[in-house]
């Protein structure tokens, strides 16, 4: 999966990054939208035969939220006790990003930790679904931002 991170200035969109892999936010948000079975995808793009497929995509829209750990990017609180991921919504999806099984118990282990990504009819109710299973997330050191999707939804 290839992904363009571009910024639009004055001078028009400017590139800042680029990323090629699966575990971005920007990827998972595209996955949960794939009704197509992925592994053919992946197969024929590597035996070029990937013209030869159909790719088909849900309806609706989704929307990923990143729960970070407080002091992220600098120096991220790592260790701390993640509950309250049990799925209650169907078409909610929590990736791990940054999380680590000690004892039985799921903790913190890194900057960017959970990816919580939502799909609905309308991006409005992806980003209530997904803010929803944010506020079930039992995390005393996590944060995420508020505002993700606010002026399109």
């Amino acid at each position: 999966m290839l992904y363009a991170g571009l910024m639009l200035t004055a001078d028009g969109p400017r590139l800042i990054e680029y990323n090629c892999r699966f575990g971005d936010p920007e990827c998972q948000v595209l996955m949960v939208m794939l009704e197509s079975d992925l592994l053919p995808l992946v197969s024929a793009a590597a035996t070029g035969t990937l013209h030869e497929q159909s790719v088909q995509w849900r309806d609706g829209a989704a929307l990923t939220v990143v729960l970070a750990a407080r002091g992220y990017p600098e120096t991220p609180v790592k260790g701390g006790i993640i509950a309250g991921l049990e799925p209650e919504d169907p078409d909610v999806t929590v990736f791990h990003a940054g999380t680590a099984l000690r004892d039985g118990v799921l903790t913190a282990n890194g900057g960017r930790v959970l990816n919580v990504t939502a799909r609905g009819a309308t991006l409005a109710e992806a980003r209530t679904r997904a803010y929803a299973t944010i506020g079930r997330i039992q995390w005393a050191d996590g944060f995420c931002r508020r505002d993700i999707g606010a002026k399109e939804a």
